[in-house]
């Protein structure tokens, strides 16, 4: 299986891109944005976020196990911590992603969870030693400020701001790390071998929510407010496909770094998502969850569009 090393993709042009480095990341950005628009709809008709973050995990290890399949090298144990690591560090990435949108608003997390984009630069540069190109730093700022642009909506919660803040800087930190370490430690392990452990890693951590689901049911204490009972038959089919989605973007989205070795690029590709997501909601309105206040529609959209022209001027900078 092909592969185009870390340091060869910092010396070469966009003309030697693998064209399948470019269409995984976009097309997960899309699937991104699609499984938030799902997931979305299934806590709006009941199901609670601890559930929604259980059936993700767990979608997603199943979905790795495939590849398995591919040929790779024998795993010893002494190959074994790294990819478990990353499993790891993702887990703590969605558990701060989740306490972010728990305790503040969307309209502050999410922005600042983009600032992954421009910390996953400043960690290839300082873990691996990666010399990246100017156009490269350039980009990660104009993406990471099309994406907070994109994002952000007046009007939220903001009563636990510096919390919220804390957190979502606390999950971008998180990921970008994850990222890094992945570019890292591939070459060592063989993508086909990492990844299948690493997310395998992610659905075994996950299995910490269930304790707490079997000891709210057998002492009799089940409430609809439980975080862990709480869940409708009608947000099954958002849940599920919402979780079947953010499962095939994250094999899209780790297979292109795991792949191809660019983790920055990638995530600049990756950050479509929000360009998407103003597209799927600006098509789809309320059914898309759009709470734009009407006073503040039109700010918002121009808002939306100058962070859409910023995040297309870093995919340019990047490609071009």
């Amino acid at each position: 299986m092909a592969r185009t090393g870390a340091s060869g993709n910092s010396r070469r042009g966009s003309a030697d891109v693998n064209p399948v480095a470019l269409i995984l990341p976009l097309g997960a950005g899309f699937g991104y944005a699609c499984g938030a628009v799902a997931i979305k709809r299934a806590l709006s008709a009941g199901a609670s976020g601890a559930w929604v973050n259980l059936l993700c995990n767990v979608v997603m290890a199943v979905f790795f196990q495939g590849l398995w399949l591919l040929s790779g090298q024998p795993i010893t144990l002494s190959l074994l911590l790294p990819p478990i690591l990353c499993g790891l560090l993702f887990f703590l990435g969605q558990i701060f992603t989740f306490k972010a949108i728990e305790t503040g608003d969307v309209s502050v997390a999410t922005p600042l969870l983009g600032a992954k984009v421009l910390l996953v630069a400043v960690f290839s540069f300082f873990l691996i030693g990666k010399s990246l190109p100017h156009a490269i730093w350039v980009a990660s700022l104009m993406a990471s400020l099309g994406i907070a642009l994109i994002s952000y909506s007046p009007g939220g919660n903001h009563a636990r701001l510096l919390e919220a803040i804390a957190w979502s800087l606390a999950a971008a930190a998180v990921f970008a790390l994850t990222d890094v370490l992945v570019q890292r430690w591939v070459p060592t392990v063989g993508y086909s071998r990492f990844a299948p452990l690493m997310f395998g890693s992610l659905g075994l951590f996950s299995v910490v929510y269930i304790p707490s689901l079997i000891k709210s049911i057998s002492c009799g204490r089940v409430s609809l407010d439980s975080p862990f009972v709480r869940i409708s038959l009608s947000s099954m089919p958002w849940l599920l496909g919402g979780a079947l989605l953010l499962a095939v973007q994250a094999l899209a989205m780790y297979s292109a770094i795991g792949l191809f070795g660019s983790a920055t690029m990638t995530n600049i590709l990756y950050g479509s998502r929000c360009l998407w997501s103003v597209l799927l909601v600006w098509a789809l309105g309320s059914i898309a969850g759009d709470s734009s206040p009407p006073q503040h529609r039109g700010s918002i959209m121009i808002r939306r569009l100058i962070g859409a022209m910023l995040l297309f001027g870093a995919m340019t900078l990047v490609l071009g």
